[in-house]
């Protein structure tokens, strides 16, 4: 470094975790002749959120921070300062000291201080006697090839990366490549030349894979690497040239499953801006929030026919005939009445049009708020404006019941991903409690559409679970989170049951449909891979990682199990998850009911 050409300035970059370092010190550690230089000192301090990410391998938080806070503290200082230098001085995880190098990118010249393990100081070490840090010369296949897939690139300077830990997390890569040097270490680097070798070697090797091989579509990077070496990694990542990095931090005292888990993607493609509605679209939107502060009239007037002290039992205020409560069990007696929830308190904000996550209930003022885009997706799924009214009211009342006696809050609900088993009883009691009441709403109202029970409350959940897909817009799903398939296959499942009381020759009676819908139906499937993100677990859609494929159905005391066969496609269904298709996904469910519930 110290054959370095002096700059015009330098911006002091450091990025503690492990190490923390001052101002004096980052001043001290450079070369004499670059202390005098106007410098400016940015501290991407992420320890708290690095700690969080590390423990709950859930790293969305940290790179958003991290990206948040680069943009407001370092670029600023780039673009004043375009002739300085940056050096670094770096101490944290592996993937976010990747992403600060590419955020970093190559235009602006960045050298790297160091920290030397054995010394315990910031500095370039010259050890008489060394040899020099040499790079293995990489590998590739000579032929080209437009396959689609994945590349594994495997960077070993500091410790060996043991390629049979990758390939158990990436079992199928269409490419496989080293990057190592002869003989890695912590300090197996002297001088910072070593260092941009390797990282030269890195760029040639994307740039390669960019020409050569056009159909991999991710690149997943295992580096064994120092801080400095992985911001010039980042920094050779183009956004326009490559495609998605995936990093992975090494869990070295990991007591189960492996110790490569996945962290930051670098490069991934930003989140498509919705496109612009039309006139119409909007109308219908602001029509559809209309309809809805009526609606919620409605109901306000229905929790009012319920005030203690009437009735403190939800079920007696929907059904005064004793028989027709029976089939509902203590559990279900904890639920609210309509005026026990904080109905009464709300109110449809009809003037917001554009809201983060879609649906809320707002505080302070208790206002419920729905988004345009969101109302045109559901749209899109019910096109028929009465549909549409009712998925609309069964979705507040949905979140009404979690706002009573469940206590499923914004503020409670934090991570309430860790439990879903829970969750998943929480959701279908509040599920079936909404259908319920609206129900009551509709045949106080018109009492004709709801003299055929098993067919109206199939159209309630055919309405209900449109709206949940609705929450889940846009390409074809790479992965879902488990408790959300177990919702969707309750819902499907139960529409069978409920096509199948329709489908008798003497009809259902309201009696034999809440019987139905006070026993959640008990199926999983196993067989697609599955893989954690934080303490939430997902199943892999992807056909080409399923193990033995099996849905388990737990019906009326007795235990079935079906694999794929004739009449049951497992592919079939998974497809239709993929492509949020009800129609494909009930058509594949169709051959296991029957075969259980005959």
């Amino acid at each position: 470094m110290m054959n370095e050409p002096r700059p015009k300035g330098l911006i002091l970059l450091s990025q503690p975790e492990q190490l923390r370092i001052a101002p004096e010190q980052m001043v001290e550690a450079l070369p004499e002749s670059w202390r005098q230089l106007h410098h400016r000192d940015v501290e991407l301090d992420l320890a708290e959120v690095s700690r969080e990410a590390l423990q709950t391998q859930d790293w969305s938080t940290a790179q958003r921070t991290l990206e948040e806070r680069f943009r407001r503290e370092f670029v600023p200082l780039r673009e004043k300062f375009p002739g300085y230098a940056v050096v670094y001085f770096g101490s944290a995880p592996i993937p976010l000291t990747v992403l600060v190098g590419f955020l970093l990118e190559t235009w602006q010249r960045v050298v790297i201080i160091p920290h030397h393990h054995t010394q315990r100081r910031w500095a370039w070490v010259e050890e008489p006697g060394k040899p020099p840090a040499r790079l293995i010369p990489p590998a590739l296949p000579l032929e080209r090839d437009r396959t689609p897939g994945e590349a594994v690139i495997r960077v070993s300077t500091s410790h060996r990366v043991d390629p049979q830990m990758t390939r158990a997390i990436v079992p199928d890569a269409l490419l496989e490549i080293d990057l190592a040097l002869e003989h890695p270490s912590e300090d197996a680097f002297t001088r910072l030349e070593e260092m941009e070798a390797v990282a030269g070697a890195f760029r040639e090797l994307l740039n390669d894979l960019g020409n050569r091989f056009q159909g991999i579509h991710r690149i997943h990077l295992f580096a064994s690497v120092q801080p400095g070496m992985a911001l010039l990694l980042g920094a050779q990542i183009s956004k326009t040239m490559h495609p998605p990095v995936q990093t992975y931090q090494y869990m070295r005292h990991a007591q189960v499953g492996p110790y490569h888990v996945p962290a930051v993607e670098v490069n991934r493609a930003p989140r498509a801006q919705p496109r612009p509605l039309t006139p119409e679209e909007q109308e219908r939107a602001a029509r559809d929030r209309e309809k809805l502060e009526r609606d919620l009239e409605r109901m306000q007037a229905l929790a009012e026919r319920w005030k203690p002290p009437t009735t403190d039992d939800w079920l007696e205020g929907l059904f005064p005939s004793a028989r027709k409560r029976l089939e509902f069990c203590a559990p279900w007696r904890h639920l609210p009445t309509l005026y026990g929830t904080p109905l009464l308190k709300t109110r449809v904000d009809v003037d917001t049009r554009s809201v983060e996550d879609s649906f809320r209930l707002a505080p302070p003022l208790n206002v419920w708020r729905i988004d345009d885009h969101w109302l045109e997706r559901l749209a899109s799924r019910l096109p028929d404006e009465a549909e549409r009214a009712s998925a609309l009211r069964m979705l507040v009342l949905h979140e009404l019941a979690h706002r009573g006696t469940q206590t499923l809050t914004r503020t409670s609900s934090q991570e309430i991903g860790r439990f879903p088993r829970v969750l998943e009883e929480i959701d279908f009691q509040a599920d079936v409690w909404a259908m319920l009441h609206e129900y009551e709403l509709t045949r106080t109202e018109t009492p004709r559409q709801v003299e055929n029970a098993p067919r109206f409350f199939l159209s309630l959940v055919h309405r209900a679970t449109e709206c949940m897909w609705a929450f889940n817009e846009g390409p074809p799903l790479r992965d879902l989170q488990v408790r959300r398939l177990n919702r969707y296959l309750i819902w499907y499942w139960m529409s069978l049951l409920l096509e199948r009381l329709d489908m008798r020759s003497h009809g259902g009676t309201l009696d034999a449909v809440l019987s139905v819908l006070a026993q959640r139906p008990s199926l999983e499937l196993a067989g697609p891979s599955l893989r954690t993100q934080g303490e939430r677990i997902f199943f892999d859609l992807d056909p080409k990682r399923m193990m033995t494929p099996e849905l388990a159905v737990y019906h009326e005391g007795k235990l079935h199990r079906h694999g794929p066969r004739p009449g049951f496609s497992i592919d079939a269904l998974l497809d239709g998850v993929r492509e949020r298709d009800g129609a494909k996904i009930l058509d594949s469910l169709r051959g296991a009911f029957e075969q259980t519930v005959r």
